[in-house]
């Protein structure tokens, strides 16, 4: 190894010196192992050696390797300002062992592009996750930073002929619309140009028949040169997109949707050729045109759809400002880029103001909107020592607010994290679209080359014609197209009602779900309980039991134990816990001077339970507290049930949806009297975690579709083991990972609407694939048979794409008829 170093100090594919590191990447090529400088340079020469074309590196000159060493060091050096830490602080995700960051990708065509990219670069070494957003064009990308470095990742897309650089919801912006300019620009041309081409065909066919002689009339001969002429320009110009796309399909050894319309397009094209120069025989530049017009016309609706489905999800993104003041240390207020402001900076917010950072609330009483963020239209009062969160708008007075979280680690960037997260995960559908999708251009293709085969031995004459329409009238775009245009709309009107989806292959079960269950405490009581009242029992007076159920009450995040700890905020709890030990359902025990301390449920913390069971004052929610099994005191809380619920039940039934049931371990009459007054069908009491689990799993034997919502970390079985879960988003950290959706606004009452969306979502991609799938089934057999002439095949391929594109945008109509 170190020999062969010595003898190559250059990289053999760019000419860069080799770095200093003691294992370069390295590749056998031409049976020799070759050293490479960078990972970006190994994957280049592997494309080339695997495409066949190593005998490149024999015939390079040294001049040409110098040039283009000369030329790489630029590209290089720009990229590598990416591995700065300052500069990755504000978009890339930084943990232990790995590194996170989303990047926008230029000169993307079709859906094959993404499937390209994310493949290469999961051939990396050190790429350690791809997922790719059809909508934004964004792509999230997770590595080692032991083993490749971003500016590596960045220039091994460049070597595919792929820019992406860091996303920016401006930039997106920017390219979106140069992408639109773009796409009409071509669109126009087209369509001026193809009517020329058309109104002579229309005339070519009514008045264009040859003498008895079988020659043609001197208008068509010229009409056709004329034709072909700008038929050539047709493809030249706003057809180059897909002989791009074909080119590096076959560059990169795939079959890609462009590559069926390339060549039926220049069969067609070459046919036409054929007959102009020989003046006899069929022309297709009609169809040529045709097609290039509505494909065009299809590819610049499903622009639309995309980057409308994309605009609520990008609008998260463009609602932090990028500048903002901070307090220096002159104290004066200084504008400061928002990227370099850090945990602790003070920041000023004047009213109107969107705020960039998370923080806590120092200074003045303001009403914040944070529609953008949990979907509630209603200002949201804050004092001061209160969190307020980035994205949001101040809305009466100037305030100052401490910075705790800044650029990449905000709340609203979160969110972003996790809608896209969310999109990664697939409905079943929309898998198997996916895998027919790439199996189905292999199939277009062997059904061309079988038409023209049988028709060559049955009818020449009808070959070209009919293989054409083969080529064309097939859409794999269709299929393509089908899901996740209507998966990045659904994602993006979740948001707008104030759920974010963790994982959409959650869909179809939360679309499917029969029986809705719901946790009582936090989840649809307010979650803020105040205590009302002390039962004594023992020797013990008011202030000492507070003080003891607080020192256990310190290790639980149960809302009751947080409920202890307000109520000795003021006075600081002295005292040591020992051999503390929490029972998710039951309670928390430990020892306390000596004595064994529990604080929980009657029978957890007695053997004489059913005695304490009776004391039951109306429907206030009790804690026991005990030592060495003796009840010292009873706490009795209220809980405040959650507004606008009342409809809730009535909602889901409505959805078919039924039975809804309370699963609590609160006792009895709280729970019932809450049940009754929301009219749920049904509740269980006093249950541990492992009964509810029970009770959810024995639901599902009797092929109940369960949709689960909780809050505690005594929900998180249950919320795993439920067909789908929702949980608030002032749950518990192990709630929330259990969880396939999460309310933002911690507001039940939008589950039916969740539900309705669901359903509507999976209804379009059916309907999608299902027209997809059947007019293909009915296409391709008639175009083969020469039932479908080339304009025709044009003319339904862009009709199938163009229908699917406008179906799935029906979902943001709808959002538009219920608002």
């Amino acid at each position: 190894m170190s020999h062969s170093r010595h003898t190559q100090p250059h990289c053999f594919h760019c000419g860069l010196p080799l770095q200093n590191t003691p294992q370069p990447p390295s590749l056998t090529v031409s049976g020799d192992e070759r050293f490479f400088c960078c990972h970006g340079c190994q994957a280049v020469c592997e494309t080339i050696v695997n495409a066949g074309l190593q005998d490149y590196y024999q015939h390079r000159s040294i001049s040409d390797l110098s040039q283009q060493a000369a030329a790489l060091p630029e590209l290089l050096e720009q990229l590598k300002i990416y591995d700065r830490e300052d500069v990755q602080r504000s978009f890339v995700h930084h943990c232990d062992q790995w590194r996170e960051a989303s990047l926008l990708l230029e000169d993307i065509r079709c859906p094959a592009c993404l499937w390209l990219n994310e493949r290469h670069l999961r051939q990396q070494p050190g790429v350690l996750e791809v997922h790719m957003d059809a909508a934004t064009q964004r792509l999230r990308v997770r590595w080692d930073p032991q083993q490749i470095q971003l500016s590596e990742i960045l220039h091994s897309l460049s070597a595919i002929g792929y820019i992406a650089h860091p996303y920016d919801a401006s930039r997106s912006d920017q390219l979106h619309r140069a992408r639109k300019r773009r796409s009409l620009q071509r669109l126009l041309y087209a369509g001026i140009l193809g009517m020329m081409v058309m109104q002579f065909s229309i005339s070519a066919y009514l008045f264009g028949q040859a003498d008895a002689a079988g020659h043609l009339p001197l208008w068509i001969i010229v009409g056709r040169w004329t034709s072909l002429f700008v038929t050539t320009t047709l493809l030249a110009y706003p057809g180059q997109d897909f002989f791009i796309g074909a080119w590096q399909d076959f560059r990169n050894r795939r079959l890609g949707m462009d590559i069926p319309i390339v060549i039926g397009m220049s069969a067609a094209w070459l046919g036409s050729v054929y007959a102009t120069l020989m003046q006899s025989g069929e022309v297709y530049f009609d169809s040529i045109a045709m097609f290039i017009f509505f494909l065009l016309l299809a590819r610049h609706w499903e622009t639309e759809a995309r980057l409308q489905a994309a605009d609520h999800l990008d609008r998260l993104a463009l609602a932090v400002p990028q500048f903002a003041y901070c307090l220096n240390s002159r104290q004066q207020w200084q504008k400061k880029a928002v990227m370099d402001i850090t945990a602790g900076d003070k920041v000023r917010v004047l009213p109107g103001e969107t705020l960039p950072v998370d923080g806590i609330l120092l200074d003045g009483i303001s009403e914040f909107d944070e529609s953008v963020l949990t979907g509630e239209s209603r200002p949201v009062v804050h004092h001061p020592g209160e969190a307020v969160i980035a994205g949001s708008v101040n809305g009466e007075q100037m305030i100052i607010i401490e910075v705790s979280r800044a650029g990449n680690a905000t709340t609203i960037n979160d969110i972003q994290r996790l809608v896209d997260q969310g999109l990664e995960q697939k409905p079943h559908s929309a898998l198997l679209a996916d895998l027919a999708a790439r199996w189905f251009v292999r199939l277009i293709l062997l059904i061309g080359f079988l038409t023209a085969g049988l028709w060559l031995y049955f009818d020449p004459q009808q070959w070209l014609s009919n293989t054409i329409a083969v080529l064309i009238v097939t859409c794999p775009c269709a299929l393509a197209l089908a899901t996740p245009v209507a998966l990045i709309i659904a994602s993006g009107r979740f948001v707008e009602l104030g759920v974010l989806p963790l994982n959409m292959s959650a869909l179809e079960p939360l679309a499917n779900a029969s029986l809705a269950a719901f946790d009582k405490t936090g989840t649809l009581t307010q979650g803020q309980p105040r205590l009302h009242k002390v039962l004594l029992f023992g020797d013990q007076n008011k202030k000492q039991c507070l003080h003891y159920a607080a020192l256990l009450a310190a290790s639980s995040e149960h809302p009751l134990a947080k409920a202890i700890l307000r109520e000795v905020a003021d006075a600081p709890v002295q005292g040591v816990l020992q051999q503390a030990s929490n029972h998710p359902g039951a309670g928390i025990e430990g020892v306390v001077d000596g004595h064994k301390w529990r604080l929980g449920k009657a029978d957890f913390c007695t053997q004489h339970a059913q005695k304490f069971m009776q004391v039951e004052e109306d429907s206030y929610s009790q804690v026991h507290l005990a030592r060495e099994g003796q009840v010292q005191a009873i706490f009795l809380f209220t809980d405040p049930m959650r507004t606008g619920l009342h409809s809730l039940v009535h909602d889901l039934h409505s959805l078919q949806v039924s039975p809804c049931v309370i699963l609590s371990g609160d006792h009895s009459r709280a729970v019932r009297k809450l049940a009754q007054e929301l009219h749920f069908d049904d509740y269980h009491s006093r249950l541990t975690p492992a009964e509810k689990l029970h009770w959810i799993q024995q639901q599902q034997k009797l092929s109940k579709r369960i949709i689960m919502l909780g809050d505690g970390i005594n929900d998180a079985p249950t919320l795993a083991a439920a067909d789908v879960s929702l949980s608030l988003a002032d749950a518990s950290d192990m709630a929330t990972a259990s969880s396939d959706f999460l309310l933002l606004n911690n507001d039940p009452a939008q589950l039916p609407a969740s539900i309705q969306l669901a359903r509507d979502t999976q209804r379009n991609i059916r309907q999608n694939l299902s027209w997809a799938a059947a007019y293909n089934i009915v296409a391709i057999p008639l175009a083969a048979l020469g039932f479908i002439p080339p304009w025709g095949a044009a003319l339904g391929m862009s009709a199938s794409s163009l229908l699917v594109v406008l179906n799935a945008s029906r979902l943001r109509k709808k959002r538009a008829d219920n608002g």
